[in-house]
């Protein structure tokens, strides 16, 4: 009887550490390196630039992927007209709490600028949803002065954000992108 009881006791600890291992161990189902994301920003107007992004997912999953457009002055994301052009058009365009605060932590890290931080995180962020495929995604969406004045652009950033837990354990990453700026006259 006793023995029976030290081996159980036994396993149910090698059963523990291993689990404790495991936990330990898992990662996110899909990294930064598993994605490429490129693209440009240029004025329309005075009021109104345009983003044109074309993003690369290499390996897929059932995880939640948004992209919210990070520039200083900059918001009120709209996708232009009919995207007949095979341009992908998200579902799902709007903000989760739950991203937004990844977004920050990641940005956080970053040590950008504190002030321009707060001016873009004291309002929900707008993002679009990707889909959970591999693919290639080439999009165009318009963003407008935030207060009606013009602002310059200044580090236009798209940030990736992947939204993964398992087992209560949080395996959510975001990585920021530049976006290179396309001056007057030039295509």
């Amino acid at each position: 009887m006793r023995k029976t009881k030290v081996y159980s006791m036994i396993g149910i600890l090698v059963l523990l550490f291993a689990g404790i291992l495991i936990y330990r161990q898992m990662a996110s189902s899909i990294t930064a390196q598993d994605v490429t994301v490129s693209g440009t920003i240029r004025s329309l107007d005075s009021k109104t630039v345009e983003v044109v992004l074309h993003v690369v997912r290499t390996k897929e999953d059932e995880g939640q992927h948004m992209m919210f457009p990070v520039i200083p002055g900059w918001g009120g994301l709209s996708f232009t007209g009919e995207q007949a052009d095979g341009r992908f058009r998200p579902s799902s365009v709007g903000t989760s709490y739950d991203n937004q605060v990844i977004l920050e932590q990641a940005v956080q890290q970053e040590g950008r600028d504190e002030g321009q931080l707060k001016q873009v995180f004291s309002q929900d962020l707008i993002g679009f949803s990707l889909p959970v495929k591999i693919g290639t995604y080439n999009m165009r969406f318009t963003l407008k002065a935030l207060d009606g004045t013009p602002q310059p652009l200044h580090e236009p950033m798209i940030y990736y954000v992947h939204n993964e837990r398992l087992l209560g354990k949080n395996l959510s990453w975001a990585m920021g992108y530049k976006l290179d700026i396309v001056k007057e006259g030039s295509k």
